[in-house]
């Protein structure tokens, strides 16, 4: 009985966070769903060095081997030297930030050279 309630124990929290995960993967959006605005001042800052929202869009679908209507905004967090993006691409949920004037997955380390 003792090793059945250990079991349990253990398996049940795994599959709930099992099930967790794969829910927030993907990204239902009703069908009026309006993209956040950028920050205009921001947006004509980084039009400097190529680093708008619309580049990002490019970027990311490109990344992603689709179309740049496929990429929709969640959320932006941005300011002149970084910025945080939440996307919906192709239903599936994703995450960018930007450096500068480089963007990348948010999982991604730039100063990581050791592989």
């Amino acid at each position: 009985m003792k090793k059945l309630l250990f079991t349990l124990a253990l398996a049940l929290p795994t599959l709930y966070f099992a099930q967790e995960t794969q829910k927030d993967k993907k990204c239902d959006l009703p069908s009026n769903y309006q993209e956040p605005a950028p920050d205009k001042k921001i947006q004509s800052f980084l039009k400097k060095v190529d680093a708008t929202i619309s580049d990002l869009r490019k970027h990311v679908a490109i990344d992603n081997d689709c179309i740049e209507s496929d990429v929709i905004f969640l959320r932006i967090s941005e300011q002149k030297g970084n910025g945080l993006y939440d996307l919906c691409v192709k239903g599936k949920s994703l995450k960018y930030k930007r450096m500068g004037s480089v963007f990348m997955k948010a999982d991604q380390n730039p100063f990581d050279t050791a592989k």
